[in-house]
């Protein structure tokens, strides 16, 4: 199974962009769903930024999270 890493850039003013690396397909936000969730209150959001990955087919998802 093939690990997806999240990127995160947080601008001096708040503005928090995550960027999935090596998903592909809806992987992409169900990887983000819960992190999303928790940040829900740091700011608003913008824009998903959906790349050409998000459009290719999705196999099986797995996600782990440890926000702990």
């Amino acid at each position: 199974m093939q690990l997806t890493e999240v990127k995160f850039k947080i601008s001096p003013g708040g503005e928090i962009n995550m960027e999935v690396l090596n998903g592909q397909g809806s992987s992409c936000v169900e990887v983000t769903k819960e992190i999303e969730v928790s940040l829900a209150n740091a700011g608003q959001k913008k824009d998903e930024g959906k790349k050409p990955e998000f459009y290719e087919g999705s196999g099986n998802l797995s996600v782990f999270n440890d926000l702990t």
